[in-house]
């Protein structure tokens, strides 16, 4: 294979189009989030700011994670699932970050919020690739089982 055969291949695959698609999601979130971090904290405490940031930009990204980045479409596990995932990466991942740079390390916040998004965004990524597609083993299971009951009816 010549080298540009062997992008196209790599780019077809569906959870390269998945990841691509989970980073395009992520960075539009993240320039939410952090947008708001850095308004907030004009007028806040960093702990204030983080939240609200990240609350509001998790709105924003649920709704694209289920119906563009993994399409999968809502349902109460996945919102169950990925609402809790963002939740511990918010109060354990970020605050415990910020916590550590901040006030163990002494950085400035507008500072420490840099490294503390990107461990964060690959940790979140993780956890909710693992959630969604729980999620998905459980609506296809879910389905068989239905058909499974259709088959032995008929």
């Amino acid at each position: 294979m010549f080298g540009g055969e062997k992008i196209r291949d790599i780019l077809s695959k569906k959870e390269t189009q998945q990841f691509i698609r989970f980073c395009i999601v992520g960075g539009t979130c993240a320039m939410i989030d952090a947008a708001i971090f850095y308004v907030v904290r004009l007028f806040a405490p960093y702990q204030v700011a983080l939240v609200s940031g990240y609350l509001i930009s998790l709105c924003v990204n649920y709704l694209l994670t289920v119906y563009w980045t993994f399409k999968t479409g809502s349902s109460v596990i996945n919102l169950v699932g990925i609402v809790g995932a963002h939740m511990f990466n918010l109060f354990i991942v970020r605050m415990g970050l910020m916590l550590l740079f901040v006030e163990l390390l002494g950085l400035r916040d507008s500072i420490a919020y840099i490294p503390m998004a990107v461990i964060s965004a690959v940790t979140n990524y993780l956890v909710i690739r693992t959630v969604v597609r729980y999620s998905k083993k459980k609506r296809m299971a879910k389905q068989n089982a239905k058909l499974s009951e259709a088959k032995h009816e008929a």
